[in-house]
């Protein structure tokens, strides 16, 4: 059986398994998937913080299977089944080597940082997808010298800016390599490729329309995300942000990775290799960029996982490389050392999975806190809050709401029914997407269930909108009768509106 026929049947193995576990795993859809899917219920050529791409995925996906678990998150399988090739692709075209494309297609999948994000229906998974498939579709160009791979490296690069704003970071990457080969130096003489920057600016021109519209607020947000203008320097969210990554990819594999990177800028700038040079480009530029971003303010774990969609084959390639170069006891130790490392990966990827496994083994409150509070307890709010509805409309008509988007969110999406839900602004919370939507204009005199995380207190501002608001602590438990997580719902009545919004302090 061929490399490639053998991984497409691993590829569908796994995929059969992520599938099994969305349907019969213990997990709820996060709050960002949550929210997403309300954005596949207003599909619009953009949205406040991301591009269309993952509503318009979603809406596809749930018009099939439904407003489910399985149908939100479906296609985060599809896309991280495809980007799992792309891998393989790459290590085969950039490395000339089948088998270390197959090696690392099948280790990315049994890393943490890859297999938790394999279930989960955000923008990341359609964000590695098309880097990755630019990067391959780069390197088709400069091997076969047709226009038609530039033209599909500017599609892949606008879709891959509609599902993240992110992908534009490709561009300097590209542009890196182009000028460090002097075979390739040449394409900036050519027309293809800056017909294929014209496709992908085609393609990002519903989030441009979107944003001339909307008082670019995208535009705004992503520049406070950025940390655009902070002049302070610390080291401590730099250190956090690399001990993130060694956490989410395992330390050896991390180190692997980034030795396999180093043989790449070392070879390839040393023998002119042409796809050492792009897969290098491809990555490092990206992770340094973001190891930068560290010094001026936390950056999330995962803004720098595209870097990894060459670092995996060529952190293989480079280790095959070194297995070539060793004597007998250096093999025995090289090999001891890989195997560790991936059986590390799938261990640290399997408690991922079934964290509750570790609580015999001292980690009794693992369940209780992130990342596994975001996705649980939902379900649950969802049929008390369903049946606080049902007892408040016999006397009237109920709308829902919270004071965060998450929140608003989950209620959205496990309520019976699945009613419009609206996010109220209370003077201390970010703008968000429900901001930009019709708000409470139309519900005077409706009676409400307000909703906010944990034991709270009262709003000054949402009090003084209802004639009535009465509390009530709701507490998710989990079997074995341990709680889980709080809520406190307030029954509120007779809403009289609320002040219009002056502006938000930050975005």
């Amino acid at each position: 059986m061929s490399k490639s026929n053998k991984l497409t049947a691993v590829l569908a193995a796994f995929a059969v398994l992520r599938m099994m576990y969305i349907v019969w795993g213990p997990f709820g859809i996060s709050p960002d998937e949550a929210h997403y899917w309300e954005w596949s219920r207003r599909l619009d050529f953009s949205y406040y913080s991301k591009g269309p791409a993952v509503a318009y995925v979603i809406a596809f996906f749930t018009s099939v299977f439904g407003s489910t678990e399985f149908g939100i998150r479906i296609g985060a399988v599809f896309f991280s089944t495809a980007a799992s090739y792309l891998i393989y692709l790459i290590g085969r075209d950039l490395f000339g080597s089948e088998t270390a494309g197959f090696r690392a297609a099948v280790l990315t999948n049994i890393t943490p940082i890859f297999s938790i994000g394999a279930i989960l229906m955000t923008t990341d998974v359609m964000f590695l997808t098309f880097w990755a498939a630019t990067v391959w579709a780069v390197k088709r160009a400069v091997d076969t010298k047709s226009g038609l791979w530039w033209y599909l490296c500017g599609l892949f690069i606008g879709l891959g800016f509609l599902s993240k704003y992110t992908m534009v970071l490709v561009y300097p990457c590209i542009a890196l390599f182009l000028l460090s080969s002097r075979n390739e130096r040449v394409w900036f003489l050519r027309k293809e490729p800056y017909i294929g920057a014209l496709v992908s600016l085609a393609a990002a021109t519903p989030v441009i329309y979107w944003n001339i519209t909307h008082g670019q607020v995208t535009i705004k947000h992503t520049m406070g995300q950025a940390h655009v203008g902070s002049g302070t320097l610390s080291v401590g969210p730099l250190f956090e942000f690399i001990g993130s990554q060694a956490l989410l990819l395992t330390p050896l594999i991390f180190i692997g990775l980034v030795y396999g990177l180093f043989r790449c800028g070392t070879i390839g700038f040393r023998a002119d290799k042409s796809g050492l040079k792009l897969a290098f480009f491809a990555s490092a530029p990206l992770f340094l960029f973001f190891l930068f971003k560290g010094l001026h303010g936390k950056v999330q774990a995962n803004w720098a996982v595209a870097s990894y969609m060459t670092a995996f084959p060529a952190g293989v390639w480079a280790l095959e490389e070194l297995y070539g170069k060793c004597s007998g006891a250096g093999k025995k130790v090289l090999k001891g050392t890989v195997l560790l490392a991936a059986y590390t990966g799938a261990i640290a990827s399997f408690f991922a999975y079934f964290p509750w496994t570790l609580e015999p083994l001292g980690a009794e409150r693992i369940m209780d806190g992130p990342p596994y509070n975001r996705v649980t307890g939902w379900k649950e709010l969802g049929g008390k809050i369903s049946a606080v509805k049902d007892e408040m409309d016999s006397a009237g008509k109920t709308f829902i709401m919270s004071d965060t988007y998450q929140i608003t969110s989950e209620l959205a999406l496990y309520t019976k029914g699945n009613p419009v839900t609206y996010n109220a602004y209370t003077g201390s919370r970010r703008m968000n997407q429900y901001d930009l939507w019709p708000g409470f204009e139309d519900l005077l005199g409706y009676n409400a269930i307000y909703v906010k995380g944990g034991d709270a207190s009262a709003d000054a501002v949402v009090e003084a909108a209802f004639d009535r608001c009465d509390k009530e602590l709701y507490t998710v438990y989990r079997s074995g009768g341990r709680a889980l997580k709080s809520f406190t719902i307030w029954r509120c009545y007779g809403f009289k509106g609320m002040a219009p919004i002056d502006g938000y302090s930050k975005y």
